[in-house]
């Protein structure tokens, strides 16, 4: 019955946008749509900012998530309709995540669509890669909300991870093209870095206290809450801060044991608190590729290993090519850290191995492939 109520809404939705796409397509305008955050995403930022240096062009930023309860999906379709229009009058459309207008829609033939994705390199099995699994999407519901189509272009970090993108969004690898993303930029730049530090320590002054970061990193789960209690016992307060990003949420900074978060408004994202953490502790988070590229020494609790394996999926061989310590007990790696015993391999090395450009400037390149497309 869903289902068929679905292809109803997509047909009617198609009619109203073909009145819509009547409107003129504005030769230099580009439209960059997100569902990661209601704010403009890091990579968005660093895209639209150095595009503002050419005043001829027409940017506009819809970022939007996807919230659950009645009254959220009520409000995201009204928004659908905001989306259909600037889709209409754009020349690009840059995404970094699934849309359902661009997808579910016929567009006019000019408009070209580039898919950046939000995630560095390839570890988590994703789109097309996980159907009908436990995190995964319906395979009948991605029929039905053709999932990941009308994509010109798939950025990818780099030919390893071809296959892997192919495999996800469901196309043939000469659709991907080879490009780092623009936070490769902000995580090599010396002044970023000297700025979060200082925010940060400004922020949370009790941090300043001459102890060791320890940042925990856990990776999304769909059907499965956060049990935090055991890394917070887990860790000496005497030698150490400990930072926890949520994927998504606020971080919690605890000092002494205590959790001094004093404001909500006041948020790091994963890759911030990253310049500040001397040990990243994670899981399957993709943030590993991040933390690679700044060399970290990483841990990897992998605590329900074989659940996430059935219910989600990885790329690569976890246990063969993961950059750390790996381990399903969170005391023995707090223990690793505090020994100093740990073998800490050349995270960079990992980096190198799944993203191919590391070089600063992979922004400008970004930009001059998306002009190119005008």
């Amino acid at each position: 019955m869903m289902t068929i109520i679905l292809k109803i809404g997509i047909f009617f939705l198609n009619i109203i946008y073909a009145f819509i796409k009547l409107f003129p397509t504005h030769k230099n305008k580009i439209t960059f749509i997100s569902r990661q955050s209601n704010e403009i995403t890091l990579d968005f930022k660093l895209l639209t900012d150095d595009l503002k240096k050419n005043r001829n062009l027409e940017l506009v930023i819809l970022c939007k998530r996807l919230e659950s309860g009645v009254l959220n999906k009520i409000k995201y379709g009204l928004y659908i309709f905001k989306l259909m229009y600037h889709i209409a009058t754009s020349k690009v459309v840059i995404l970094d995540s699934y849309c359902i207008p661009i997808c579910l829609l016929h567009h006019k033939k000019n408009l070209k669509v580039i898919q950046i994705w939000h995630a560095l390199g390839s570890l988590k099995k994703f789109g097309y890669s996980s159907l009908d699994l436990e995190d995964g999407r319906s395979s009948k519901l991605a029929k039905v909300m053709k999932m990941h189509k009308n994509y010109d272009y798939i950025l990818v970090s780099s030919k390893k991870c071809k296959k892997n993108f192919a495999s996800a969004f469901g196309y043939q690898e000469d659709k991907m093209i080879v490009m780092s993303l623009p936070r490769v930029d902000y995580l090599l730049n010396k002044k970023v870095k000297e700025n979060i530090v200082r925010k940060f320590f400004t922020i949370y002054e009790a941090c300043n206290n001459q102890k060791k970061n320890i940042l925990y990193c856990p990776t999304h789960r769909l059907h499965k809450k956060y049990n935090l209690d055991k890394i917070i016992k887990a860790v000496d307060y005497k030698r150490y801060n400990l930072l926890i990003k949520l994927h998504g949420g606020n971080e919690y900074i605890y000092v002494d044991g205590k959790n001094i978060n004093k404001a909500k408004e006041i948020n790091f994202l994963g890759l911030e608190l990253l310049f500040v953490a001397d040990y990243v502790i994670t899981d399957y988070s993709a943030i590993i590729y991040e933390a690679s590229i700044l060399n970290k020494p990483i841990f990897l609790y992998a605590e329900d290993f074989d659940e996430y394996i059935t219910s989600r999926g990885l790329y690569i061989d976890y246990y063969k090519e993961m950059p750390g310590p790996i381990s399903n007990n969170i005391k023995e790696i707090t223990n690793l850290i505090e020994s100093g015993k740990y073998n800490h391999v050349n995270s960079f090395s990992f980096a190198k191995k799944y993203i191919d450009d590391l070089n600063e400037g992979v922004t400008l390149k970004l930009v001059k492939f998306i002009i190119k497309q005008l």
